[in-house]
């Protein structure tokens, strides 16, 4: 099930007259698996639509990957002329939207922060559980620096200094999303949910013609001393978007002081703050991917006015003495707790 939200299903009754089926299609990407369901009559055959859904999301893949060497991002991670280069459209388009929310989270969101999050042991590496000291901090820092990167999304071309690497995984998948989305449009599916590890994206009516509905995990639900307590909230979804980022799954603790993999960019550290999950609800999914993770390594107050400035609201859940405490937005349409 797709890690920070719970999608609630209702139950497809295949020989009911007067409840249309539910048809779910599968497959993996970027690392993990995505799942559509669509209630109704198909368009075409499911194989068929399973297969276009597929493509898509590899072909975001193909342009955004850090793990793929033949990738348009790893082509341009690795020029060192420091000049301009032709990229690839979706790549310029993608990286050139980063920059942007770059900019106006004032630097907390960064696509080049790779380096202060590999130095931590959230990489690809195995995790080393340690604090690094703070000369390795600084060398990290010296690679890091959104502004050190330039889009040309108009002429489609880009240029960074050597060494300097940008990863779009924090809203790549949710890019995948919108790309199947904008297929199943085009197809005349006009029920759907499309889950990929829990960016999700909906449209229309669920079986039972009601809205999709989806559950905000509580923080540490799957811890078994039962500590997580609390409700989890509920979201109808119909022409939205909603993702979650948190840090209580990748963690390590030093000296009863806890250390996650969101990295604030600006400091090198990791984030200090009490909130430890956000979730974000947009139209298209690229941007609730990217704001869920900006919300997370921004203090509470600062993501709320992220929030509400951009007209996407927010559902911040903070860590409190007596529990965890839920904290949304004065926009945000979560229902009440099942």
């Amino acid at each position: 099930m797709a890690r920070g939200l719970h999608l609630l299903l209702a139950i497809a009754l295949t020989g009911c007259a007067t409840q249309p089926r539910e048809t779910r299609l599968a497959g993996e990407t970027m690392g993990s698996a995505w799942t559509i369901v669509i209630a109704g009559a198909l368009t075409q055959p499911a194989a068929g639509l399973e297969a276009g859904a597929q493509q898509r999301f590899e072909a975001v893949n193909q342009a955004l990957s850090t793990y793929r060497a033949t990738s348009a991002l790893s082509r341009f991670n690795d020029d060192t002329t420091g000049d301009w280069v032709d990229i690839d459209p979706e790549l310029a388009a993608v990286m050139g939207y980063a920059l942007s929310l770059a900019e106006r989270s004032g630097g907390a969101y960064d696509v080049t922060v790779g380096p202060l999050v590999d130095l931590w042991g959230f990489g690809p590496d195995p995790a080393m559980n340690r604090v690094p000291d703070v000369a390795a901090i600084e060398a990290a820092r010296a690679r890091v620096g959104w502004r050190k990167v330039e889009v040309d999304s108009g002429r489609q071309r880009a240029r960074k200094p050597p060494g300097v690497r940008v990863d779009l995984s924090s809203l790549g998948k949710g890019r995948g999303v919108d790309r199947v989305a904008e297929y199943l449009d085009a197809q005349g599916v006009t029920n759907y949910l499309i889950d990929l590890s829990g960016k999700l994206r909906a449209r229309g009516r669920n079986a039972a013609g009601v809205p999709w509905r989806v559950a905000v995990e509580r923080p540490g639900a799957d811890d078994p001393s039962g500590r997580a307590s609390v409700i989890p909230a509920v979201v109808p979804l119909d022409g939205m978007s909603i993702a979650t980022a948190g840090d209580y799954r990748r963690y390590f603790e030093v000296d009863g002081r806890h250390y996650s993999h969101i990295i604030d960019p600006r400091s090198g550290f990791p984030v200090t703050h009490t909130t430890v999950s956000a979730t974000a609800l947009a139209r298209d999914c690229m941007t609730a991917d990217a704001l869920a993770t900006v919300f997370m390594t921004m203090p509470g107050d600062a993501a709320l006015r992220l929030s509400a400035e951009s007209g996407t609201p927010a559902l911040l859940i903070r860590r409190e003495a007596a529990g965890f405490v839920l904290d949304p937005s004065a926009d945000w349409p979560g229902g009440p707790a099942l």
